[in-house]
């Protein structure tokens, strides 16, 4: 499915309170909105749209009297679940939220070109965010998700394979911690025995 972005008229977009950074404030009053913001139309009201992300973005215009933004329109049925992901990943953008929120954008339907140009952030860190969701067994990427496990150390994991990944759970379980010296020596570990190498002391 492809999304092409249209201008949509900001009097037509659902007001929400938000705050607005003085940085992005000064940013669009120079440059205008560069970056699509997502938008679903409404029910029961067609032409009039709410903000699926991108709020403070359209809030900023609607001050400066912009009339106009660019948009990516999602299908109406668009899960809630998204609308939810949209709003944590507004509040708190962790890679485990990021994640999620990608992968359901993505499994509606958008590519993640399109993705990378409506958040106006780069394809190889949604990549990487969704390489965290795939590759992590759920018990660890709870633990990413609920802050006991660091994004840099969950990057190394994500090429260890399941089993190792269940031995590294237990010894969180433990008490042990997860460094990313730890991790990046198992990784070459695991390396070195696939080559039927000896490690170097």
């Amino acid at each position: 499915m492809v999304f092409e972005t249209k201008r949509v008229a900001v009097a037509f977009i659902e007001k929400d309170t938000v705050r607005i950074p003085s940085s992005l404030r000064d940013s669009i009053q120079q440059y205008g909105v560069l970056h699509p913001v997502l938008l679903r139309e409404k029910e029961r009201q067609k032409g009039w749209y709410t903000v699926v992300d991108g709020r403070r973005r359209v809030a900023c215009a609607r001050v400066l009297d912009i009339e106009t933004v660019p948009a990516i329109i999602l299908p109406k049925n668009v899960s809630s679940e998204l609308i939810g992901l949209s709003e944590h990943y507004s509040r708190s953008p962790s890679p485990a939220v990021e994640a999620e929120y990608f992968a359901a954008l993505i499994e509606g339907g958008m590519t993640q070109e399109e993705l990378a140009g409506a958040l106006g952030i780069s394809q190889p860190k949604i990549s990487q965010r969704l390489a965290l969701r795939d590759k992590l067994i759920p018990p660890l990427f709870q633990m990413l998700k609920e802050g006991e496990l660091l994004a840099t150390v969950a990057r190394e994991i994500t090429a260890l394979d399941s089993e190792t990944q269940h031995k590294l759970v237990k010894m969180a379980r433990k008490g042990q911690e997860l460094s990313i010296k730890y991790v990046h020596g198992l990784r070459r570990e695991k390396t070195l025995a696939a080559l039927d190498l000896v490690p170097v002391p």
